[in-house]
């Protein structure tokens, strides 16, 4: 895999970056970046989802990240991390609801310093009303800011899916999700819209026309990539270059 640089210069070891965490600036050179991939099954990953591309590519880009959370391992048995840190809160068929009701549990223990939040796929494919998951999903990240105020929020514009219904539907819930971001962004505590939607092709990208296939998957990593370096000032912007 290669870097194209955007900005001249070197890329150095660790790039330096500084978030507000609840027990104040915090700097790469310190302690790694806390990363908790948060969601459903595409977060979870019939093997590993969107996760190791990201993570490699974070490594590439000299970022220094653990990622945290309960789980450790994709959907199918053999599917634990070999190459990368599998760490994540990703969890087949959840719902908001269902991630709401756990979601102190696992920000106590894991105390992410930015959270990647892909989630309400399955919401909206059993018909739940969007602005109510959209509510559950501003809950989510209410209870996040109790155990970090500084936490930061990268929320997913969630992907579409190969049903033409289902995937009006997820429009008019992405619209919701930006409408909420725009509302709950602050500068301590960034809620940013990744858009995942757009540019993703729910039948070129994914291996069943819901999740993700390794294209896909490299798909979601870069705008992750993307917006994980756009928080972290004075970062050097990269972009793996792939073969799609």
């Amino acid at each position: 895999m290669t870097l194209k640089h955007y900005a001249a210069g070197m890329v150095p070891a660790v790039l330096t970056w500084m978030l507000l965490s609840a027990s104040g600036p915090i700097t790469a050179e310190q302690t790694p970046l806390r990363i908790m991939p948060l969601g459903d099954s595409i977060t979870q990953g019939y093997r590993y989802g969107y996760r190791r591309a990201l993570w490699l590519a974070l490594e590439q880009a000299g970022i220094e990240t653990d990622f945290v959370g309960s789980m450790s391992r994709g959907h199918i048995r053999d599917s634990q991390a070999q190459d990368f840190d599998g760490d994540h809160e990703g969890h087949w068929g959840y719902q908001a609801e269902t991630v709401l009701a756990r979601i102190d549990e696992w920000a106590a223990r894991a105390r992410p310093d930015i959270v990647l939040m892909h989630l309400g796929t399955n919401d909206v494919g059993r018909g739940r009303d969007g602005d109510e998951t959209a509510g559950e999903i501003a809950r989510i990240i209410q209870r996040l800011r109790r155990h970090n105020p500084g936490i930061h929020v990268l929320l997913a514009a969630i992907i579409p899916v190969a049903h033409d219904l289902v995937s009006r539907r997820i429009t008019r819930f992405n619209d919701a999700l930006a409408d909420l971001a725009a509302a709950i962004d602050s500068p301590a505590s960034r809620v940013l819209l990744i858009d995942h939607f757009a540019g993703f092709d729910a039948g070129e990208d994914t291996f069943d026309g819901v999740h993700p296939n390794n294209r896909g998957n490299r798909k979601m990593a870069d705008k992750w990539l993307a917006a994980i370096q756009s928080i972290l000032p004075g970062a050097v912007l990269l972009t793996p270059e792939r073969d799609r």
